[in-house]
């Protein structure tokens, strides 16, 4: 029977292409994405970002965030206009996604995937694509990399629906330096854990990825290592267990080059 008022003739079935198992209509709607997001990355590639953005990456426990946080004050006290930033997060739908996302509660890995990409989108949209417009330097705690590293080497997930959504939420803007503090998984887990000891809640409290087994994290490093030397033309290694002023200073020196003196203020 059908609704009252509605047709009771049956639709045409859809036509189904033999060699993909697809439908017209289904492959004529992922060739109108493919045509949006062609449009979207040109669009934003034609635009003049004359900021500088750097990323820094690395696993458990690697120094990144106390690094990020060293170069942000160096750049500063140099008089460049300069935005520290956190992915996820540094946005109010990206630290809502954040508290969920960090916390051990449970979550499929194809949802967790596709929030770290929404938290990233309002990030790219709403602060870093609007500080490079503006000529700030712009340093990230985490970005694309890492969820290569995280979802595609350490949860499994095919790499290339992985740099699909990367491109997506990004609009294709990268880093024009991404910071791998590299370190062995072992080492840097033994730091989280003696970092933990030592704080009270909520810095002790479990996390979704420091608790993951050492296998997951070695996988992580992987990932990590393999897009350093697939791109050493925007990616720099340095060693995790140097002496953290070492890693300061090698991070000013891969930094350095690429700033313009003119953008720092008199």
């Amino acid at each position: 029977a059908t609704p009252s008022g509605a047709c009771s003739s049956t639709a045409p079935s859809p036509v189904v292409s033999p060699q993909t198992g697809i439908t017209a209509n289904a492959a004529a709607g992922a060739a109108a994405t493919a045509t949006l997001l062609a449009a979207k990355l040109a669009v934003i590639r034609g635009h003049d970002m004359s900021g500088v953005f750097i990323a820094f990456e690395g696993g458990e426990g690697a120094g990144k965030s106390d690094q990020a946080r060293r170069l942000r004050d160096a750049l500063v006290s140099r008089g460049y206009r300069t935005a520290l930033l956190r992915d996820p997060g540094s946005t109010q739908l990206g630290e809502y996604l954040r508290d969920y996302l960090v916390d051990a509660r449970p979550i499929s890995r194809n949802a967790e995937l596709l929030l770290f990409a929404a938290a990233r989108a309002e990030l790219m949209a709403t602060v870093i694509a609007p500080g490079l417009a503006d000529g700030a330097v712009v340093i990230t705690d985490r970005f694309a990399g890492s969820t290569v590293a995280y979802q595609g080497y350490g949860r499994g997930i095919d790499r290339a629906q992985i740099a699909w959504l990367n491109d997506f939420a990004t609009a294709g803007r990268y880093p024009d330096l991404t910071i791998l503090l590299d370190i062995d998984p072992a080492i840097g887990l033994e730091r989280v854990r003696k970092r933990q000891l030592g704080a009270g809640p909520p810095e002790n409290a479990p996390n979704r990825f420091e608790d993951e087994a050492l296998a997951f994290h070695r996988a992580v490093r992987r990932g990590f290592l393999q897009q350093a030397a697939a791109h050493p033309e925007r990616w720099r290694q340095i060693d995790g267990r140097l002496p953290i002023e070492e890693v300061a200073g090698r991070v000013w020196n891969a930094v350095s080059a690429l700033l313009n003196p003119s953008a720092a203020a008199v």
